[in-house]
């Protein structure tokens, strides 16, 4: 299991992988697709990672609401927003690694989109000689 600030460092660099202009050419392409299936890969890990930091952090405040009675004077729903807003930079990340995963995602099927474009128009002009 990484360390939260390795998954931060990490959120970062994929972030900034997935803003970054790629060629259009179709071996960069294919380039692309082969490190966004590694990235959706570590990013799926990562998010994992993260969730069991926010989990354990809030299954450790809850603990601390009953020894500390909050149970008795809060309703539920408060309760758990209270816990909830206490996990903010676990949450933070949880939802960063998810966005990432879910951007690869769609980057990745857009590549194919576009590669699959390529190779008919490079069959069409071929077809054309």
């Amino acid at each position: 299991m990484k360390p939260k600030e390795q998954l931060k460092e990490k959120a970062e660099r994929f972030h900034q992988f997935l803003q970054s202009k790629f060629s259009k050419e179709p071996n960069d392409i294919i380039d692309r697709i082969e490190l966004l299936g590694i990235l959706i890969s570590e990013s799926g890990e990562c998010l994992a990672d993260a969730k069991y930091y926010r989990d354990k952090l809030i299954n450790g405040e809850i603990m601390n609401a009953l020894k500390a009675g909050y149970a008795s004077q809060l309703t539920p729903s408060a309760l758990n927003k209270f816990i909830a807003s206490l996990a903010y930079e676990e949450n933070l990340l949880v939802n960063m690694l998810d966005r990432i995963n879910a951007s690869a995602t769609h980057q990745l099927d857009g590549l194919r989109s576009i590669l699959s474009y390529r190779k008919t128009e490079f069959s069409s002009l071929n077809y054309t000689k």
